[in-house]
């Protein structure tokens, strides 16, 4: 029965209950007491003791069942059994009619009338099931104590309460409405709304996740400001109102140093320190917004902020970050931060607002740290185009400005190259010519850098379909940002699958600064990449962040040694001693090993004597275009590639990688 059948008939009975019509004309209520009446006068007889018994106080949930309140009701016990008999015998239609009566027999709503006392005078079978009583084990009882959470009287809205079920199986809810009859009666009508009461609770809490989730999208967990995402829809809006303003983008000066040294949970300590001195310094200021961007990068958007006032805020927040005590981190005189400004207003998109930042901290960087400096056209030579990088990294991806130079691997023992790293390369007949340290870097503080990823990943992946020959492998790079896109992974895979390449010719270097800063997403991509067959190298091995340590939780295929320290392999220094230890560690761990930034034939005896097989750099091989290479014939690409002398080498290190 629907719960609209259940309210027309509840309502039907109610009516009957409270004035059925008399043939006579008489008192319409006078029938239904004349029906009703031997019921009425047995209940009557019943001893009086309910006002002794226990039951919990009205609407609160059930702790018990039905069966268990019935035990423990000592009025029950003390009933005559006359009295129960008496109520008993009165037929269901003398009080409620025969049809209705007839109709309530078969609904599953439970349905039962009271006396002005509260016993039991009629119930339907449902009522009883419900109970776990008979008709005859229930007449004569309080309905309160036997169904506990029942109202013992009309209320302004339906009582809902929860029936524990056996053996710990959950609750069962129950709603239950009370409505006055005549001569004191009430009329309880109970539905089980489980269905309902569960959909609503998980309404609720679904509720609460959702804005925990919203929470967790906008915020940076380590610091609790709001993260890039957060940053750069508030400089959109601010853009979209056609406000002007100022974005000031603060990097911490040598931050790495105080990881490397003392390891990351001082480095969080101190970046929490940091952010909570920033943010008493703006966050109560009206328009000022601040938050994360990045490990040790911080950004606040400034409304309704002119340049002069941009750079008396700047300098405040640098003065009062030098002014932190770092008397709790050994080796660490103070904390610097290098600042760089851009001015907005309607005219300019957010990316190209990061962008202009981006290169005005370059500036303060390249000055000598530790101090602020403004956007202007005098920051990008090409002022007489007036085209910021991230414009043209916009345009390479749209008009194919951007080439793949392959640059071979090559095990030292034979010659012999067993890959190629695909280098990215802007080649737009723009001048000033960009290289990837200035693209990419502009690319990262926008979404732009997504979109590059993909394309590499997608040019390699055709190149490998139109020359399927197993000894053609590629390995690209990735991008620390690109570990924030949880759909990279699937995107490689699926386009690997639908052009049919064996992952295993497909390679990515990730860079160790990125994956520990990342570590959880980086570990994320590995184990999907590596699942499916595809290569994982940590690049740049060595360069900080406690190396070793975080071996283990990288499923990694192998190491590729930070360039600096091969450059002085050949020479006796230290590096030997630290080139061997990675050497070593990566054998153990059965993981590959990759020396870059081989310039010199001397490094290359020194390398081999300590066990590095595989090896790239200008002396080994310098990188063509992807197109030359694949234009040769089928197996040319792994010939030795002709040795180039040192003072080549020399002329075109500028270029590397």
């Amino acid at each position: 029965m629907s719960d609209t059948e259940c309210d027309s008939v509840h309502q039907s009975v109610t009516e009957v209950a409270v004035a059925a019509p008399h043939a006579g004309g008489a008192d319409p209520g006078s029938a239904i007491a004349e029906s009703t009446g031997s019921v009425a006068d047995s209940a009557d007889r019943v001893p009086d003791n309910s006002d002794t018994e226990p039951g919990p106080p009205n609407g609160t949930a059930l702790n018990g069942t039905a069966q268990d309140h019935a035990a423990q009701d000592n009025t029950v016990a003390e009933t005559p059994d006359q009295t129960q008999g008496e109520a008993a015998d009165e037929a269901p239609d003398d009080l409620v009619g025969a049809d209705i009566a007839a109709v309530l027999a078969t609904t599953d709503t439970a349905f039962a009338l009271t006396d002005h006392r509260g016993h039991i005078s009629w119930l339907n079978p449902a009522m009883s099931a419900l109970l776990g009583l008979t008709a005859e084990q229930s007449i004569g009882r309080a309905l309160t104590a036997l169904l506990a959470g029942a109202p013992d009287g009309p209320r302004g809205t339906d009582v809902v309460v929860s029936i524990p079920l056996p053996e710990g199986a959950g609750h069962r809810w129950l709603e239950i409405r009370c409505t006055q009859a005549r001569q004191g009666r009430l009329l309880y009508r109970v539905s089980d709304v489980s269905r309902w009461r569960a959909r609503e609770l998980d309404a609720a809490g679904l509720a609460g996740h959702q804005d925990e989730l919203l929470r967790m999208v906008d915020e940076d967990p380590l610091t609790g400001l709001p993260n890039r995402r957060a940053l750069t829809r508030e400089l959109e809006r601010q853009l979209a109102l056609g406000a002007r303003g100022a974005f000031l983008l603060l990097d911490l000066d040598h931050f790495k140093d105080i990881n490397d040294l003392h390891g990351h949970p001082t480095g969080d300590r101190v970046m929490c320190t940091l952010a909570s001195l920033l943010r008493d310094r703006l966050g109560g200021v009206r328009g000022q917004v601040l938050g994360r961007l990045s490990g040790d990068e911080f950004a606040a958007v400034l409304a309704d902020t002119d340049e002069r006032e941009a750079v008396a805020v700047a300098d405040r927040l640098r003065n009062a970050i030098a002014a932190i005590p770092m008397s709790g981190v050994a080796g660490a005189s103070r904390i610097t931060v290098s600042v760089g400004i851009a001015t907005f207003d309607s005219g300019v998109g957010w990316q190209e607002v990061l962008a202009n930042a981006d290169m005005a901290l370059y500036a303060s960087k390249a000055a000598g740290r530790n101090r602020v400096t403004v956007y202007e056209q005098g920051h990008y030579k090409d002022t007489a185009l007036r085209v910021t990088v991230i414009e043209r990294v916009r345009a390479a991806l749209k008009h194919g400005g951007f080439v793949l130079n392959a640059m071979p691997m090559v095990k030292l023992g034979s010659g012999r190259v067993i890959g190629h790293e695909l280098l990215l390369r802007l080649e737009d007949g723009r001048e000033p010519r960009l290289g990837p340290g200035e693209f990419l870097l502009a690319a990262e503080r926008s979404d732009l850098v997504f979109e590059i990823d993909r394309w590499v990943a997608d040019k390699a992946i055709e190149a490998l379909v139109e020359h399927p020959y197993p000894g053609l492998r590629f390995n690209v790079n990735v991008s620390g940002r690109t570990l924030e896109d949880e759909g990279f992974g699937g995107f490689v895979l699926d386009r690997l699958t639908a052009a049919g390449v064996a992952p295993g010719r497909l390679g990515f270097e990730i860079t160790e600064t990125a994956a520990v800063t990342n570590l959880d997403a980086a570990r994320s991509l590995a184990q999907q990449l590596r699942a499916s067959g595809c290569r994982i190298t940590l690049d740049d091995f060595g360069s900080g962040f406690g190396s070793f340590v975080h071996l283990k939780q990288l499923p990694i295929t192998g190491l590729k040694i930070d360039g600096e320290f091969i450059h002085g392999i050949d020479y006796g220094s230290r590096d030997t001693v630290l080139v061997q230890g990675i050497v070593d560690i990566a054998r153990g761990l059965g993981l590959s090993v990759v020396a870059e930034w081989v310039e010199r034939a001397t490094q290359v005896e020194a390398l081999s004597r300590l066990g590095v097989r595989v090896a790239q750099g200008f002396h080994l091989g310098e990188p063509e275009p992807l197109d030359a290479l694949l234009a040769r014939p089928h197996g040319a690409w792994m010939r030795r590639p002709t040795l180039m002398t040192d003072s080549t080498v020399a002329a075109q290190t500028r270029d590397r990688p």
